[in-house]
């Protein structure tokens, strides 16, 4: 059966995991079609099986929706819409797949612990979320002051009792704290004093994890460093693994792919992109 899949971006070019799914739907044969517009309005549903959205037009399209499914009226950011009896809903799957890594992959992280979440963008107040539904009772946003007030003080409004503070990047490196984990949301790329000052690592637990969202490039200087550190390495692939399940289980839910096949799939596309960055 053939379907349609829409996505939204500014520059009216594929994103990333769009351009994996369209791989994939070749690779499996798959009869599924791919468009990318750069405006939200209401055709972009007609005919569509699903719509993915780029995270940095939450605060542009959020305003317009009457109705938010809870995940995403606490973080005010969305990823995809999807259609249930007859309505479309703007949905966040990313919160999902991150929460389902780091349940697998990081069983015994230790909630007592701070948690430390890189950068001032959408998907940095997901992380931040995800990190306090599970428990984690003081999470630090770290980036430009100016750029995380908003996420603060939203963060708050949806998750009360957790202390969430802004740290600026050049007092990370200062902080007495060991947190437990530690995400980054920044493209890192030709920011090797924040690389540096991440590096260090000397404000975590011995036994803490680290992630970093980045796909690209294959080369992680920063999870190399963290491996160094002798901290727990949770690879970017595991959340775009989960993160393709989650569709694939609303596209296609007979598919037979484990989660292996995933990630082959994913490391075959980066290796095959890799080149482009």
């Amino acid at each position: 059966m053939s379907i349609l899949i829409r996505e939204i971006r500014a520059d009216g070019t594929p994103g990333q995991f769009m351009r994996f799914m369209q791989t994939l739907a070749g690779e499996k044969g798959w009869d599924w079609q791919f468009e990318t517009v750069s405006d939200f309005s209401a055709e972009v549903f007609q005919g569509a099986a699903a719509v993915k959205v780029a995270s940095s037009l939450s605060g542009e399209i959020l305003p317009q929706m009457k109705v938010l499914p809870t995940q995403v009226r606490a973080v005010q950011v969305l990823d995809s819409f999807f259609p249930e009896e007859g309505s479309w809903y703007p949905r966040i799957l990313l919160h999902e797949a991150l929460r389902m890594v780091l349940v697998s992959e990081a069983r015994d992280l230790d909630i007592r612990t701070p948690a430390f979440v890189i950068g001032h963008g959408e998907e940095a107040r997901v992380v931040a979320s995800v990190l306090a539904l599970m428990g984690i009772s003081d999470i630090y946003l770290v980036g430009e002051s100016a750029g995380l007030e908003e996420h603060q003080q939203s963060l708050m409004r949806s998750h009360l009792g957790i202390r969430f503070h802004i740290l600026p990047i050049d007092e990370l490196t200062m902080q007495a704290v060991s947190a437990g984990i530690v995400v980054n949301t920044v493209d890192l790329s030709g920011q090797q004093a924040l690389l540096t000052d991440l590096s260090y690592f000397n404000y975590m637990k011995g036994t803490g994890y680290a992630l970093d969202l980045n796909l690209l490039p294959l080369q992680n200087l920063l999870l190399e460093e963290a491996e160094k550190a002798e901290l727990r390495v949770l690879h970017p692939v595991l959340v775009a693994e989960a993160l393709t399940r989650l569709w694939l289980e609303r596209l296609r839910p007979d598919h037979n792919l484990s989660h292996e096949d995933i990630r082959e799939s994913w490391t075959r596309f980066l290796k095959q992109n890799s080149s482009s960055v």
